[in-house]
């Protein structure tokens, strides 16, 4: 029989943020469980130890939540008060000090029909190893923030034993990690092998346990989506390398096509320093004959937007190999890109003082490791529907002052080697994606003598889903026009 831990909150709301605090998280994850458990445990005790390596041996968990939950419209919010204990500096001589700012503290919460979540292991402990997590379970005070109190339970039980309605709960099972990406898929945080050993090794070092972490994806039971039902359209590119800028680096998105300029000079050294033929790798230096139909190199920089807090700036760079590219072309940039000891360890870009330390965003990169924004991922999920993340440059003058520039841009998606277009929406200010930034008119030329062709965001939806990354308009192999998977409904930013 399965092993189950019922969660019982004692407030119908579960208070716990994903790991940016942008909003509340949802479903749980089976990894705070555990970290409950061993909050709780006596690190010198052998039996609690062994059963907590038990049961982070043991298969994801299956989470099931209530069916009816809400994010509240607003975080909640206290005053957190501070011990005065600094005589010197009596900021608050007769009421405790505040540290906020004067603002109270505020945490994302998700608020729930029924105040109860459980997790589900498939395998049924020893009697022994039970009897020690059941102990440990009831010693757990909360789930997710320490104000999120609950009384936490351990048993072995059949799966359809003293379960609500099956109408009223939603199921997230655990799913392939070779799975293609859908509509309804989480990646959620779970026990993992060695896991106990390294959070009391993070306490030690003073490090928050999320780092321990380890991802897993997720699918909700009976979820029929449209992605499902239709297999994905490749798009024009197979690959996407990116190099992230050092943590709390950045740059003005207005330095995007200057930065990509460079990424591409870079390159070129490289292959040129390694031996290679620049001059014959069309798809590196851009310039083709007439006639010539093959795919170029994108070479993108990548904007911090699609979040409350994003700024639009530039967070790393990447470049993307069309499909077509010669294989002997692919491996040596694989190669001088990539190499172990060398590689690309540096970005000059002109008008910034110093080289730009890089380091590589391999393609399974989770949040541990480096922010969402320049994981590959992120860009290149299928879907229906795309939106710009930076402003695409026309490829053409629409006609009628402007009347046709939806026939423009669908243009531009067939000149990007995409399939046409279902909808086409186009804003002549603003974004639809939140941080999404508006350049300047010198921003959208390499070069002083370029025509001033008018750049828009834009929103695409295709009748298949697409496999990124996507790119469109004039500037699109220097990252002008690179478009972020959204999800149908957005409103402009």
């Amino acid at each position: 029989m399965p092993f189950r831990i019922t969660v019982h909150l004692l407030d119908p709301a579960y208070q716990a943020s994903t790991l940016d605090r942008g909003a509340a998280e949802w479903p749980p994850h089976p990894y705070r469980v555990f970290c409950g458990l061993v909050s709780v445990a006596d690190p010198k005790d052998p039996v609690q130890d062994a059963a907590l390596q038990w049961l982070e041996q043991q298969p994801a968990p299956t989470v099931r939540v209530p069916e009816h939950t809400a994010e509240a419209a607003s975080p909640r919010g206290a005053w957190v008060p501070t011990n005065a204990i600094e005589k010197t500096k009596p900021s608050h001589g007769v009421l405790p000090g505040r540290t906020a700012g004067g603002k109270p503290k505020v945490w994302p919460e998700r608020t729930l029909a029924e105040a109860t979540v459980e997790f589900e292991w498939p395998t049924e402990p020893p009697a022994g190893v039970h009897a020690v997590l059941e102990m440990l379970a009831k010693s757990v005070p909360y789930i997710g923030r320490a104000t999120g109190h609950a009384f936490v339970h351990a048993a072995i039980q059949p799966a359809d034993e003293n379960t609500p309605d099956e109408g009223q709960w939603q199921v997230w099972e655990p799913a392939d990690d070779r799975g293609t990406p859908r509509a309804e898929t989480r990646s959620l945080r779970t026990p993992h092998p060695g896991l106990l050993e390294g959070l009391r090794w993070a306490y030690e070092q003073g490090q928050s346990a999320y780092q321990q972490a380890r991802p897993h994806p997720y699918v909700l039971r009976g979820a029929v989506t449209e992605d499902e039902e239709l297999p994905a359209v490749q798009g024009p590119f197979s690959d996407l390398l990116s190099f992230a800028f050092p943590p709390g680096f950045s740059l003005d998105p207005a330095l995007t096509l200057k930065a990509t300029g460079a990424f591409r000079s870079t390159v070129s050294a490289l292959l040129d320093a390694a031996g290679h033929d620049v001059d014959a790798m069309v798809a590196v230096h851009g310039h083709k004959a007439p006639g010539d139909d093959r795919r170029l190199c994108a070479f993108v920089a990548y904007p911090f937007v699609g979040h409350r807090h994003a700024d639009g700036r530039l967070r790393g760079v990447g470049v993307a190999l069309p499909a077509d590219l010669d294989p002997a072309h692919r491996r040596a940039l694989l190669a001088i890109l990539l190499r172990s000891g060398g590689g690309l360890s540096e970005l000059a870009v002109p008008s910034v003082s110093e080289p730009i330390p890089l380091t590589y965003i391999s393609t399974g990169a989770t949040r541990t490791d480096t922010i969402r924004t320049v994981r590959p991922q992120r860009w290149t999920r299928p879907s229906r529907e795309w939106t710009t993340a930076l402003p695409m440059v026309l490829d053409l003058f629409p006609k009628g002052h402007g009347r046709e520039i939806e026939a423009s841009v669908a243009a531009s998606c067939r000149l990007a080697g995409l399939p046409e277009p279902v909808t086409v929406e186009v804003l002549h200010s603003g974004a639809y994606t939140a941080g999404a930034p508006t350049l300047p008119a010198r921003a959208l030329r390499r070069k002083a003598d370029e025509r001033p062709l008018p750049a828009r965001h834009v929103r695409l939806r295709f009748a298949q889903p697409v496999t990124g990354p996507v790119l469109l308009g004039s500037k699109k192999n220097y990252g002008l026009g690179l478009c972020l998977p959204t999800h149908p409904g957005e409103k402009p930013a």
